[in-house]
């Protein structure tokens, strides 16, 4: 939302790699990439209580991801360091708010309506915003708005999806990962399988409209932190498998 161009575009002697320039869309502030993998390494040292070599393999695989945005000249220094910065905000905040759900049983109800209703804002500031249209030298928009704004509804719809399936799992399935290695490998494996199947033939079948975008990221979210656990935990439960 920052409309801050790409290095390539904002200084001529940054030479990105050609082939990382293709899955380089939008704009370049702040780092998806970085934000992602801090989300997912930095999250599951902080909550994921690993050991700390584990723990020390995945924060350097985060600064390897980071680094790897500067090197390929896809984004600056700037726009990583503040992808890492604001993410790890986002965890400790919602780390303490987890840490409270003990003794607030309803405090995942209310962190999921402010979620929601964060969604529904930036959607509607993504919808009315004004972009820059700047052209390229051979007569092309350097961004896109329209696609942006189908990002937009792409990633609120999962965002919303979680939300909304949180509080449901959590009351009603309450699913653990404890269990044996085959057990585990057994999710991992018809988990893969059920998600590549939603994702190349169920989900195409609703288009790719704004709305359908949305649609589609909720539908995966449901998968996923819905339906799958629920069927595992209750076949586990009928054949004491783990």
């Amino acid at each position: 939302m920052a409309c801050v161009y790409r290095p390539w575009i904002l200084d001529s002697r940054v030479h990105p790699v050609k082939e990382a320039m293709s899955a380089a869309t939008g704009y370049s502030f702040p780092s998806g990439h970085t934000t992602n993998a801090t989300t997912l390494f930095a999250g599951s040292v902080l909550r994921g209580k690993l050991s700390k070599g584990l723990s020390i393999v995945l924060i350097i695989c985060l600064l390897l991801i980071g680094f790897s945005r500067n090197y390929l000249g896809v984004h600056s220094i700037l726009d990583v360091i503040f992808a890492i910065i604001f993410t790890l905000i986002v965890l400790v905040v919602f780390s303490k708010l987890f840490d409270k759900l003990e003794n607030n049983p309803n405090l995942d109800i209310i962190i999921s309506v402010v979620g929601i209703i964060i969604s529904i804002i930036i959607i509607i500031y993504a919808l009315t915003k004004s972009y820059p249209l700047d052209y390229d030298a051979a007569g092309k928009l350097i961004v896109d708005p329209a696609k942006l704004k189908l990002d937009t509804f792409r990633n609120t719809g999962t965002a919303i999806g979680i939300f909304l399936c949180w509080p449901i799992e959590r009351r009603f399935i309450n699913f653990l990962t404890d269990g044996s290695l085959e057990t585990k490998v057994l999710r991992f494996i018809c988990g893969f399988i059920g998600l590549e199947f939603i994702i190349t033939v169920i989900l195409p079948l609703l288009g790719d409209s704004p709305l359908e975008l949305f649609l589609q990221s909720v539908i995966l979210m449901i998968f996923v932190i819905i339906i799958y656990p629920y069927i595992f935990k209750y076949v586990e439960n009928r054949t004491n498998i783990s």
